[in-house]
C-alpha cells in the first residue's frame, strides 16, 4: 500500500509512538485506565495486578492496547501457540497472558477472595455505595465529558439508576432497544435513548481487526462503526460505559461459570446448582469453598477479563475514547475482592443494588434477549487476516500463521 492509503488514525498511531513517553518509576492500572492518556506508557515496573483492564507489557512499554507495542518494537514476532488458538473451530477468545506476538504479555491474574462480607443486604448497600464512588470519580478525572452508557440487560439497567453528573446518554440495540426505553419511561428517568445499529464499514472492520489483535471473535463485537461516529459527533469528548461481568459476581451464575465454556466442568456445575439447596448449609460452604469458589474466580481472568476486557480496550482504541465499566472500578473491584460468594449471593441481588440506587423498587423488563452475531465479522480476528493488514501497511512480521 502506497503512503496515500494508509488510514488517518495509524498514521496518528505511529506519531504518537515516535515520541518515548517519560520513564516512571511505578505504573498503576489507574494510570492507563483513569483517563484517555497513552496508548504508550513507560516505567521501570508495574504495581498492582489488573484482574479485568488490559495492560499489555513490551520491556518497559505499558499500553491498553497490543497494536502500539508491536508497532513500536518494530515489527510482530508471531506467537504460533495463540495464532493456533485464534485460528482454531470455534474460537472465542485466548485464556491466556500471552498474546499474538512473542514479546508482548498481558500483566495481570486472578483475584483471590477475603469472603469477609457475607450478609447480602450489606453486600447490595457496598455495592451500590462503590459503584456511585467509582463513576463519580472517573466523572471529575474527565471533565468535559458526556457519558455513553451501552444498556441491555439487567447489569446495564441498574446503570441508568445510578446518580451521573455529567450529561448522560442510552443507546441500545435491537432486541433490547424497546426494552430499554420502557425501562426509561416506567422508572421515570430523564435519559436520552438512541438506537444503535451494527452496520458495515470496512475502513473500521480494519481498525477493528489490527486492534482487536486475534484476542476474542469478532462476530461478538458489534456496533464498532456506530459508537465510532458517535465519537465523532461529540468531539471524542466521551466515556463509553459497559455493565460488564456483573450477574458473575451478584447473581448464582458464579457458580456455573467456566473456562472453557461447556464441557463436562460446566454440566457438573449446572447440576450442583440445581440440587445445592438440598444440601446443609455448612455443606454448601465447604463445596462452594473448595470445588467452585476459587475455580470461579481463575474464570473471571481466564474468560471474562480474556474476552469483554479485550473488547472494552477495543472500543477505546477504535473510538479515541475512554471506556469503561462500571463493575470495574476501584471501589468496586474491593467489594468484588471481599464477597463470600456462597453466602452472600443465595439470589439475585441486583433488584437490591437497583432499589437502593433508584429509592424504590425498579420495574425491570421480563426479557433479555441477546443481539445476533455479526455474521459480516466473520473471520476478521484470524491471524491470517492481522497479518495480511499488517504486511499491507509495511508492519514486519517474522512468522506464519497456518491457512
Amino acid at each position: 500500500m502506497t503512503p496515500s492509503e494508509t488510514p488517518a488514525w495509524l498514521e496518528r498511531l505511529h506519531a504518537e509512538i515516535l515520541v518515548d513517553p517519560p520513564l516512571t518509576e511505578l505504573l498503576t492500572e489507574q494510570d492507563l485506565w483513569g483517563t484517555h492518556k497513552g496508548p504508550l506508557f513507560r516505567a521501570s515496573s508495574f504495581l498492582g495486578q489488573p484482574s479485568f483492564y488490559p495492560v499489555y507489557r513490551y520491556q518497559d512499554y505499558y499500553s491498553y492496547s497490543v497494536l502500539p507495542l508491536i508497532l513500536k518494537k518494530g515489527g510482530l514476532e508471531l506467537n504460533p501457540r495463540v495464532a493456533a488458538m485464534a485460528a482454531s473451530e470455534g474460537f472465542l477468545y485466548t485464556p491466556t497472558n500471552e498474546t499474538i506476538d512473542q514479546d508482548i504479555v498481558r500483566v495481570g491474574g486472578p483475584v483471590k477472595g477475603s469472603n469477609s462480607l457475607r450478609d447480602p443486604e450489606e453486600y447490595a448497600t457496598r455495592l451500590s455505595k462503590a459503584l456511585v464512588a467509582d463513576i463519580h470519580a472517573a466523572e471529575q478525572a474527565n471533565p468535559g465529558t458526556t457519558n455513553v452508557i451501552l444498556c441491555g440487560g439487567r447489569d446495564s439497567l441498574n446503570l441508568l439508576l445510578l446518580p451521573w453528573k455529567n450529561r448522560s446518554v442510552v443507546v441500545s440495540s435491537t432486541p433490547n432497544y424497546e426494552l430499554v426505553g420502557r425501562f426509561i419511561v416506567d422508572n421515570r428517568l430523564d435519559l436520552e435513548l438512541l438506537e444503535l445499529e451494527d452496520f458495515e464499514d470496512q475502513a473500521v472492520m480494519q481498525h477493528e481487526s489490527l486492534e482487536n489483535a486475534c484476542r476474542t471473535d469478532l462476530q461478538h463485537a458489534r456496533w464498532g462503526a456506530h459508537l465510532c461516529r458517535i465519537a465523532e459527533e461529540y468531539e471524542r469528548k466521551v466515556i463509553f460505559w459497559k455493565g460488564q461481568v456483573a450477574d458473575a459476581f451478584a447473581t448464582p451464575k458464579w457458580m456455573v461459570l467456566t473456562d472453557p465454556p461447556g464441557g463436562w466442568p460446566a454440566f457438573w456445575r449446572k447440576a450442583y446448582k440445581r440440587l445445592h439447596h438440598l444440601l446443609p448449609q455448612p455443606a454448601r460452604v465447604a463445596i462452594s469453598r473448595q470445588l467452585l469458589e476459587q475455580p470461579f474466580r481463575r474464570t473471571i481472568w481466564q474468560r471474562c477479563a480474556m474476552w469483554q476486557g479485550s473488547h472494552v480496550s477495543m472500543i477505546r482504541a477504535i473510538t479515541g475514547c475512554l471506556t469503561l465499566s462500571a463493575y470495574h472500578g476501584r471501589e468496586v473491584n474491593r467489594v468484588f475482592a471481599e464477597v463470600d460468594l456462597p453466602r452472600a449471593v443465595p439470589h439475585d441481588i441486583r433488584p437490591e443494588v437497583g432499589r437502593q440506587l433508584h429509592g424504590q423498587a425498579p420495574a425491570y423488563p421480563t426479557q433479555n434477549p441477546s443481539p445476533a452475531i455479526s455474521s459480516f465479522r466473520r473471520g476478521a480476528c484470524l491471524p491470517a487476516r492481522f497479518v495480511e493488514l499488517l504486511q499491507g501497511y509495511g508492519v514486519r512480521v517474522t512468522g506464519q500463521p497456518r491457512q
